[in-house]
C-alpha cells in the first residue's frame, strides 16, 4: 500500500525556528537579586522563636562571625553555578543583628558593596529589638549607608513581654522611638504579634493604637506561628499554652486591618502594611523573598533559592568557622525544585503579596495560570477568600484573614507526608487550632 507521506527532505536541527534579537548588553546584565545576612546573636530567647540564635555569646565570638560572614559574601561570586546579580535589597535579619556594633555593620554592608554591584535605590534593612536601638549607632549606620530600620516591638503588654521572654519592656520601647525620631529613619517598620498566649481583645487593641500613635512608615501584624522546638511548642503538647479561640484570633486580625487601612496605610501583603505618605513601598527584600525571585542568604542557617535552586546552610555556629577557615562552602543541603513544585512555591508564597499576576506566571512558566491551577481557583472564589481577575488573582480580606485556608489549597498529599530518609523537613509550623 502506498504511504500519502511524503516530506522526506525537511530536517529539524533545533526549536523554535525563529528567535527574538536581544542586545549582547541586555542578554549578559546581571540578575535582579536580594542578599539576606543572618545574624545569629540575641540577648534572650524568645520563647515563640524558631530562628537560629545564640544567646550569651561574648564579643569574640561576634567578631569572628563578622569576619566570617564577610569571607562568605567575598567568596559567592566566585562560585561558578550562579549568573552575576545586581542587588536591589539586603536583609540584616537574625537574631537581633542590632546587637553587633555600628563599626561591624558597617563592615559587613562594604564587603557586600564590594562583592556585589548594588543598585543606586538598594534598599538596606536592618533589625533591632528596642533595648539595641541607640541614637549614635543609628546615625553611624544611616552614614554607612542603611535605610531601613525594623524594630521587633511585638507589644507593649508589660506582662505579654514577660511572658514570651522578649528582652525588653514598655519603656525601652519608648526610649527606642525617641531615639529613631532623632535620627535620619524614616523608612522605619513596627512589629506586632498576635495573639501571644493570655492576650486579650482589649490589650490587642491597645498595642495596635499604640503603636499608630507612634506614626511608623510601616506595621507589620503577625500571627503566632507555633514551631516543634520552641518553648511555646512543648507548652501546646503539655495542653498548658492559653491561646484565644479561632474566631478570637480572626478579630483581632481584621480589628488590625481596619484600623491600619482606616489610618491610611496599604496592605503590601497579608502581614505588612505601609504608609504611602512615608515610604513609597513596604519592603523591597520580601518582594524578592515572597513573589521567589533570586534571594542569596549568607551566615548560619540562611536559605538560597535562585529560580529552581535552593540550599540551606549548616547551623552550628563551629561547623560555620570551620567550614568557611577551610575554604568549603558552608552548605548543609541542596536541593532542584521541578516545574510544579516552583508553580506551587509562586502561588502559595505570591498569595501571602495578597495577589499573584496571570502574566507574570504566564511569562515565567509559560503555560497559564488558569490550566495549570483551575481547580485551586475556583473553591477559593466559591468559599470568597479569593477573586479571579483576569489579569490576577487576588486574595479578598476574608482571605486575608484565613490566609492558611488559602495556601493549603495548593499543597499536596506528598508535601503533607512525613519526611522519608534522605528527606529534611522545614517551613511548616503546627496547626493550633481550625474554624
Amino acid at each position: 500500500m502506498e504511504s500519502s507521506l511524503t516530506k522526506i527532505r525537511r530536517n529539524i536541527h533545533t526549536y523554535p525556528f525563529k528567535y527574538s534579537y536581544i542586545p549582547d548588553e541586555t542578554f549578559f546584565r546581571p540578575h535582579p537579586g536580594v542578599l539576606y545576612l543572618h545574624i545569629p546573636f540575641c540577648s534572650t530567647k524568645c520563647h515563640f522563636c524558631d530562628y537560629t540564635v545564640y544567646v550569651g555569646k561574648g564579643l569574640d565570638t561576634r567578631e569572628r562571625y563578622v569576619a566570617a560572614l564577610c569571607q562568605e559574601i567575598r567568596q559567592f561570586p566566585e562560585n561558578p553555578a550562579f549568573p552575576r546579580f545586581e542587588i536591589e535589597a539586603i536583609y540584616f535579619g537574625g537574631g537581633t543583628p542590632g546587637l553587633l556594633s555600628a563599626a561591624q555593620l558597617n563592615r559587613i554592608l562594604a564587603a557586600c558593596r564590594e562583592s556585589f554591584s548594588l543598585t543606586e535605590d538598594c534598599e538596606v534593612a536592618v533589625e533591632f529589638d528596642p533595648n539595641a536601638v541607640e541614637l549614635e549607632k543609628l546615625q553611624e549606620i544611616w552614614q554607612g549607608g542603611f535605610n531601613r530600620l525594623s524594630v521587633g516591638v511585638q507589644t507593649f503588654n508589660e506582662g505579654l513581654l514577660k511572658q514570651s521572654n522578649r528582652p525588653h519592656d514598655a519603656a525601652s520601647i519608648y526610649r527606642a522611638f525617641e531615639a529613631v525620631r532623632a535620627s535620619e529613619f524614616t523608612h522605619v517598620n513596627l512589629d506586632l504579634i498576635y495573639p501571644l498566649p493570655g492576650l486579650s481583645t482589649e490589650i490587642w487593641q491597645d498595642s495596635v493604637a499604640q503603636a499608630l500613635d507612634f506614626e511608623p512608615a510601616c506595621l507589620t501584624v503577625y500571627g503566632l506561628e507555633i514551631w516543634p522546638g520552641t518553648a511555646y511548642h512543648n507548652w501546646l503538647e503539655r495542653g498548658k499554652l492559653p491561646l484565644p479561640g479561632p474566631n478570637e484570633e480572626a478579630e483581632m486580625y481584621t480589628y488590625a486591618m481596619e484600623r491600619l487601612e482606616n489610618a491610611g496605610y496599604l496592605a503590601a501583603s497579608n502581614s505588612g502594611y505601609y504608609h504611602p505618605e512615608r515610604t513609597a513601598r513596604y519592603c523591597r527584600f520580601l518582594d524578592f523573598y515572597w513573589r521567589t525571585w533570586p534571594m542569596i542568604g549568607l551566615g548560619v542557617s540562611s536559605k538560597s533559592v535562585v529560580y529552581d535552586h535552593l540550599w540551606v546552610n549548616v547551623k552550628p555556629l563551629g561547623e560555620y568557622f570551620e567550614r568557611l577557615e577551610a575554604g568549603r562552602v558552608p552548605m548543609d543541603f541542596a536541593t532542584l525544585l521541578t516545574k510544579v513544585q516552583e508553580m506551587r512555591r509562586v502561588m502559595i508564597r505570591g498569595l501571602k503579596m495578597c495577589e499573584v499576576s496571570k502574566a507574570d506566571f504566564l511569562e515565567r512558566f509559560g503555560v497559564p495560570m488558569d490550566l495549570v491551577f483551575s481547580r485551586e481557583i475556583e473553591a477559593l472564589a466559591t468559599q470568597g477568600l479569593l477573586v479571579d481577575e483576569p489579569d490576577r488573582v487576588a486574595l479578598t480580606p476574608k482571605g486575608r484573614t484565613y490566609g492558611t485556608n488559602v495556601y493549603e489549597q495548593f499543597y499536596t498529599e506528598e508535601d503533607l507526608r512525613p519526611p522519608m530518609p534522605g528527606e529534611v523537613q522545614f517551613g511548616i509550623s503546627q496547626l493550633v487550632a481550625s474554624a
